[in-house]
């Protein structure tokens, strides 16, 4: 039994909510809140393993309280917050840095609601199945030693958790390193925006979604659209794919996207998997080690959610696993850029 503390300043949305896990008998709404400081009290007496948060609350803000929670009693945070513009966007992916598993949109229609139910109560069951961890930093690991070589291109791919490592890995990465970045992230659609904004505040870094036809800059890094595939083509084109059919259930995918750089120069790319659930990118991965392309996987102490890591480690996709900090000190070495 997963038990679930709803936390939202709107007594409607809460009520929606309550009616939505009632339908589940694995998942039990232990309580209410209407406020971050509620939720902290209430997370301390009821002990939940998941809480649903909104962020724009009176009294108490949800960025504070996920602040709070993480350093009082670590707990598996799911945000729940409107799309309505850029900037609070980028406060919902500000709540994935202090703890967060995951942002997804407050339905702003009957319908929307529908989609949400259909996806909401696996996330939870998936949210209460991790061990929370406090939020702090981790012990350095020794970056193995690599032979320098030309990098031309840094594929990245990442779902559940993935917002956090994609900063870590990205604010990390020195501006002298040149290659291209380019990005799958498994997000609610409506959030790659604001994803793509906090990433560049959060990083100095030109991020931006991919646009069709285009050839990305030296150290730029281009996210994945929702709804299309990103492909690498010929002379370093992007291209979007709204057509071809999802991959394992995703469009964009992780496996799309690597399996396209075997057509350019596979061994002049870097190709990482980050956090998330299931297994998209690990047979990718595969194919570009096989190919003769440098791969790693996030290393699961600082994985949320350690999935798509380990299916890539068990086919033996990936040459090493590291927290998203040393992936990018690794990478920086393999361009040269560090000694």
């Amino acid at each position: 039994m997963a038990r679930v503390l709803v936390v939202d300043d709107s007594p409607t949305v809460r009520a929606v909510l309550r009616r939505l896990f009632a339908a589940h008998r694995d998942l039990q709404v232990v309580g209410e809140a209407a406020n971050g400081q509620e939720a902290v009290e209430l997370v301390i007496k009821l002990r939940p393993d998941v809480v649903l948060m909104d962020v724009e609350m009176p009294v108490m803000d949800g960025l504070t309280a996920i602040e709070r929670i993480m350093g009082l009693r670590p707990t598996a945070i799911l945000v729940l917050t409107s799309k309505a513009n850029q900037n609070r966007l980028a406060v919902a992916f500000e709540a994935v840095r202090r703890g967060a598993l995951e942002v997804l949109p407050k339905p702003e229609a009957p319908e929307l609601w529908q989609e949400l139910a259909q996806r909401l109560p696996d996330l939870v069951r998936t949210a209460a199945s991790l061990p929370p961890t406090p939020v702090q930093p981790t012990t350095a690991k020794p970056v193995p030693p690599v032979t320098p070589r030309v990098v031309e291109w840094i594929l990245l791919g990442a779902s559940t958790g993935g917002p956090g490592a994609l900063r870590a890995f990205l604010a990390a990465l020195p501006l002298t390193v040149r290659a291209p970045v380019l990005v799958v992230q498994h997000i609610s659609p409506g959030f790659e925006k604001g994803l793509a904004h906090w990433l560049a505040q959060e990083t100095g870094r030109d991020v931006r979604l991919a646009t069709d036809g285009e050839k990305p800059p030296p150290g730029a890094v281009r996210l994945a659209p929702a709804g299309v595939h990103l492909l690498l083509g010929p002379q370093g084109l992007l291209h979007l794919d709204a057509q071809a059919a999802p991959r394992g259930g995703h469009r964009p995918s992780v496996d799309v996207l690597f399996e396209s750089a075997l057509g350019l120069s596979p061994s002049r790319t870097v190709a990482i998997l980050f956090s998330g659930m299931g297994s998209d990118g690990a047979s990718g991965l595969l194919s570009l080690k096989r190919a003769g392309a440098m791969t790693a996987v996030q290393d699961e102490a600082t994985s949320a959610v350690f999935g798509m890591p380990r299916q890539a480690l068990e086919l033996r996709a990936a040459e090493v696993a590291l927290p998203p900090e040393e992936l990018a000190r690794l990478v920086t070495r393999l361009c040269g850029e560090e000694g």
